[in-house]
């Protein structure tokens, strides 16, 4: 195979995992007030609804609850699958990984807009986020293992494919309360398919894939925070170089 014939595979594969990679919104679960929640094209979520009356500006700091997975352990159906019988588990890792994400992001962001306590303290300065999983969709490990094969293979270079119908997915629903008043202020719903690569290292084990969709919703979440006046956010690339 020419160098030509190795570009144009590269081509084929990057259009390919282009096309269409957003996710259908999810059903609401009820965890966010879906009568709120509008699509909002400058915020990277299906969903999305803020106050409009709140000063944002008086809130320095930010209370990460522990995730909710009530909702997901009621509505979908992936306890039949391959994970059957250790959904429980995986439910609960999950949802201290997406909380430790969120704490991580916002503790890392160098623009510090808000400091985040370990506490829900009764402050007027302070917002509490609360967040529900809502809908999982573990890698399918063996068939992504079975179906890995070389498109080409010569000068040290593999280019490989994962089963295109078993795609990792993840769903959230969000709140974002006064932690002095307890009052709803914000409210954030999204569904997200896995990130497409030419390697992809992730889809080999069950849940790198979506612990990467998780990443990705946390670093929105301190970027929305940061979000100055009409400033568009643009949403996670379906495309990653990196094969992990």
């Amino acid at each position: 195979m020419t160098h030509g014939s190795f570009r144009g595979w590269i081509a084929i594969a990057c259009l390919a995992a282009l096309a269409g990679c957003k996710a259908a919104p999810a059903p609401s679960a009820g965890f966010a007030d879906p009568k709120l929640l509008k699509p909002d094209p400058n915020v990277p979520f299906d969903k999305y609804w803020h106050d409009s009356q709140v000063t944002w500006s008086g809130y320095t700091q930010i209370y990460i609850a522990d995730v909710d997975t009530e909702y997901m352990l009621k509505t979908t159906d992936w306890q039949q699958g391959e994970r059957k019988g250790e959904i429980e588990k995986d439910v609960a890792k999950l949802a201290v990984f997406m909380r430790d994400s969120l704490k991580k992001a916002f503790r890392d962001d160098p623009k510090h807009r808000y400091r985040v306590v370990d506490a829900p303290l009764h402050d007027p300065h302070t917002l509490i986020l609360e967040t529900a999983l809502i809908e999982v969709i573990p890698s399918k490990v063996t068939l992504s293992a079975l179906e890995l094969a070389p498109f080409y293979v010569g000068t040290g270079v593999a280019i490989f494919r994962t089963a295109s119908n078993d795609h990792s997915l993840a769903a959230f629903e969000a709140r974002e309360r006064d932690a002095a008043t307890g009052k709803i202020i914000a409210l954030a719903a999204d569904c997200e398919e896995q990130q497409y690569a030419i390697i992809d290292v992730r889809s080999l084990t069950w849940y790198s894939d979506v612990d990467g969709i998780i990443d990705e919703w946390s670093q929105q979440f301190v970027q929305i925070a940061n979000q100055k006046p009409g400033q568009k956010i643009e949403g996670a690339s379906t495309f990653r170089l990196l094969p992990w």
